[in-house]
């Protein structure tokens, strides 16, 4: 990645999805960012290569991760319940999730923009904001988490039962996460899954989403 970076144009201003705070201040201690250790450390080789460019913005926030972590937390209390009782309401998680997705990305920028979530990309898509370019991390498979939120802010419409989804997640959550090394793996583990792809296949036919297995790397926006 880092390298990558370093072969665009220095007159490009590079969108980097970190806490604004940490580009200010890129060598506080981890301890100030609680919880974000391993997405700092993960992401540090980045921005000290792009350091020199004198032209690269964090465009998230730390309030933006303490609401993801708190989600995250009510989410697993959802796992355990499902896991326990053998029983899912689709009230219950639906009700955690805005039924309006608020894109921490700029509307109005010029350079290129580096993503790491899918939902990210899709609000922009979506609501057909602007670009020069995007970069994406790797190609583009949605949790099931980011089909609920998809679906709950009716940007992708679900043409199947919503509890699959959320079937989905209890086991993304509960069977791939929490016993896996890190979310790579778990990541890893839910896109080598041909029944939950076969699933999302099946299940929506929105053009972002039938076009997830081409690799965006650096280019414009894709056609929907």
């Amino acid at each position: 990645m880092a390298r990558h970076l370093e072969e665009i144009s220095p007159h490009y201003i590079v969108y980097l999805p970190l806490p604004l705070e940490f580009c200010r201040e890129p060598l506080l201690s981890e301890r100030v960012f609680t919880g974000l250790s391993g997405y700092i450390r993960v992401w540090s080789p980045v921005l000290e290569a792009l350091r020199s460019r004198g032209n690269c913005i964090c465009y998230l926030t730390l309030s933006y991760f303490e609401k993801t972590l708190d989600s995250s937390v009510k989410l697993i209390g959802l796992v355990l319940k499902a896991k326990i009782f053998e029983k899912i309401n689709p009230s219950e998680w639906l009700s955690l999730l805005p039924e309006r997705i608020e894109s921490e990305v700029l509307t109005m920028w010029r350079g290129v923009l580096v993503v790491d979530r899918f939902t990210d990309y899709a609000v922009l898509v979506k609501r057909g904001v602007e670009f020069d370019h995007v970069l994406q991390l790797e190609p583009f498979i949605p949790t099931p988490l980011d089909l609920l939120l998809l679906t709950r802010s009716g940007l992708i419409e679900w043409n199947c039962d919503i509890s699959d989804i959320i079937k989905w997640a209890v086991r993304y959550l509960g069977d791939y996460v929490l016993t896996s090394r890190d979310l790579t793996g778990a990541y890893d583990r839910l896109v080598g899954s041909e029944e939950y792809l076969d699933l999302v296949h099946e299940c929506t036919s929105d053009p972002l989403l039938s076009a997830l297995h081409h690799s965006l790397n650096t280019s414009s926006r894709p056609a929907l």
